[in-house]
């Protein structure tokens, strides 16, 4: 077992470690509590100590309950691998440095790590990823894989916790991207990783989003009347924002296109977005909700313009009156 490095942020525990504590369960604390007791003045953890004997529970559990305090970013290093002892680099020649985050908690990864020939055997034969997995990852990528591909989709399940076809979801998303590299799947993979996307469910869940919400903006283009030109940063920001953070549809956002052109006389995003961003801080989530919204809003100005109207005539009648009053006299 190699050792574990116990790594502080600055020297100090993370601003979160509340939230992080909160999302520990009894053997994540007991588990940490042990390597916190067993650290010397540099924050190592010496090979000896067997956690699985003092503590009386499963390598398996051993193994999730760090994943998750490495994630954290409480504790540094694999307990299974060490990147210093690795004596192979990937075929591609060096890995990209990628932030990950695990139950709110953040730390510096450097994607998946190596296997040697013998672990990746050992986890086969243990089921922990199966053999047909493999086979099928190739079969859906179009490519028979090379050592540091075999490298990639394993890790994704046996490092981060992918589910099988979770990863095979992934695959097959690059490929509609147009990208061949497993590399890029890496990539595609820790961004889901990071924002809590493991399960084959969730995976292909937002996926599906992405991928309507790109749909979405094509549209979007089209509406405001961009044609082929690339948007600039500041439109695609506001319309990943419509599509994805808000989950907007383009049934929605025409509702707010035709506002604004009916305003101001012209397609602005920045007035649409004003409409949009009211729309959802008022909780409006469907066109439905906000089609009633607007409905009311034009039913209550029409209702204070008649009062206003009405107001106006009587004392156009009230003036009438008091001058013909005056008259008689």
């Amino acid at each position: 077992m190699a050792k574990k490095k116990i790594k502080y942020i600055n020297g100090n525990l993370p601003d979160n470690i509340a939230s992080i504590l909160a999302n520990a369960d009894e053997q994540d604390l007991k588990i940490l509590t042990l390597l916190l007791m067993s650290a010397d003045s540099s924050g190592e953890v010496s090979d000896d100590v067997a956690i699985e004997d003092i503590l009386s529970i499963s390598s398996d559990a051993v193994d999730a309950s760090l994943k998750f305090w490495r994630g954290a970013g409480i504790i540094g290093a694999s307990r299974t691998k060490k990147k210093s002892e690795q004596t192979q680099q990937i075929s591609t020649g060096e890995q990209s440095t990628v932030t990950t985050a695990h139950r709110n908690g953040i730390v510096e990864s450097n994607g998946v790590e190596n296997y040697k020939s013998a672990e990746l055997a050992t986890l086969l034969e243990k089921r922990a990823v199966t053999a047909c997995f493999v086979d099928e990852a190739q079969k859906v990528f179009g490519k028979t894989f090379n050592a540091y591909d075999t490298n990639v989709v394993v890790g994704l399940v046996d490092q981060y916790g992918f589910e099988e076809e979770a990863v095979l979801a992934i695959l097959a998303y690059v490929l509609r991207l147009g990208k061949k590299g497993v590399k890029y799947a890496e990539k595609i993979a820790i961004g889901l990783y990071d924002d809590g996307y493991t399960t084959t469910a969730d995976v292909v869940d937002r996926i599906n989003s992405i991928e309507q919400a790109k749909e979405t903006v094509y549209k979007i283009k089209s509406m405001f009347g961009f044609g082929a030109r690339e948007l600039t940063k500041s439109e695609k920001e506001i319309f990943t924002k419509w599509t994805q953070t808000y989950g907007y549809d383009v049934d929605i956002i025409r509702a707010a296109y035709d506002i604004t052109v009916n305003s101001i006389q012209k397609p602005v995003p920045k007035y649409t977005d004003k409409i949009i961003e009211k729309w959802y801080s008022e909780g409006l989530r469907t066109f439905a909700d906000i089609e009633n919204y607007e409905n009311k809003k034009k039913e209550s100005v029409q209702s204070t313009q008649e009062a206003q109207k009405s107001y106006e005539i009587d004392d156009f009648f009230d003036a009438a009156l008091k001058r013909s009053f005056k008259d008689l006299k």
